[in-house]
């Protein structure tokens, strides 16, 4: 009986470890401090299972070193990453993996002082 009762306990912490929150630096720039920013626009949708966040930026570089950090911050945890810096713009792209779903990240900046960033997968990536 002790015996079932320690494989049991096990179990039950490896199926808690593997069902944790990301904990993504990208997360904490949807904690409302945006939310009154006139150059910031926030989108926010779950849908059929799948959950997307996205600012769009305009004219406020600060915001947008703010992201770039905290992107810089998640980026060893990627099991995907690129940077690419073309004649229009810099793209960066994460992808990550939690709870057995890839969480897709991406930054756009324009040469005008704009740029576009959304965090994006499904659900249970999140949970």
């Amino acid at each position: 009986m002790k015996r079932l009762a320690i494989i049991i306990a096990c179990i039950v912490t490896a199926i808690a470890a593997n069902a944790t929150p990301p904990k993504l630096n990208v997360e904490s720039l949807f904690d409302g401090r945006y939310n009154d920013n006139k150059n910031v626009t926030i989108s926010i949708y779950k849908n059929n299972g799948n959950y997307y966040r996205g600012l769009t930026v305009k004219n406020n570089p600060a915001i947008i070193k703010s992201i770039v950090e905290a992107i810089s911050k998640d980026t060893p945890r990627a099991k995907e990453y690129s940077d690419y810096n073309g004649d229009d713009g810099q793209y960066t792209s994460l992808q990550i993996v939690n709870n057995g779903e890839t969480i897709y990240i991406g930054l756009q900046r324009d040469r005008h002082g704009g740029a576009f960033f959304f965090i994006q997968g499904k659900e249970k990536a999140f949970k």
